[in-house]
């Protein structure tokens, strides 16, 4: 399964990203702090599903509103261990979203067309 997550640095303002991350992660602040200062991974999601994406993007738009500095990874679902995450720029983590939704189109209409047939 492909997944996305963040990486995100707060260039020293970590209380005001606090609130967003915990809603998002359900995560403590302690761990939330230790996961910025790590440079851990937040908020892993699965790529192909669109409600997550979505998500993501929200708290990815929230972040970066704050000032925080945000990084979107791509893993590697099919490359087999060459690497587990790929850092993508903002545009490409939003053409995702788009491709994605378009795909949940297409199969709408195709499914629509198969009801119409029977």
């Amino acid at each position: 399964m492909s997944k996305m997550a963040i990486k995100i640095s707060t260039n020293g303002s970590f209380s005001k990203c606090v609130v967003p991350l915990r809603k998002y992660t359900d995560l403590r602040i302690t761990d939330i702090k230790n996961k910025i200062e790590n440079k851990d991974y937040f908020a892993e999601t699965d790529a192909n599903d669109i409600d997550d994406m979505e998500n993501l993007k929200g708290l990815v738009d929230n972040l970066m509103k704050l000032g925080a500095e945000v990084k979107m990874f791509d893993s590697d679902e099919y490359g087999e261990g060459i690497f587990d995450y790929l850092e993508i720029s903002y545009d490409e983590f939003n053409n995702n979203i788009d491709r994605l939704k378009e795909i949940m189109e297409e199969l709408q209409d195709y499914n629509d067309a198969l009801s119409d047939e029977v």
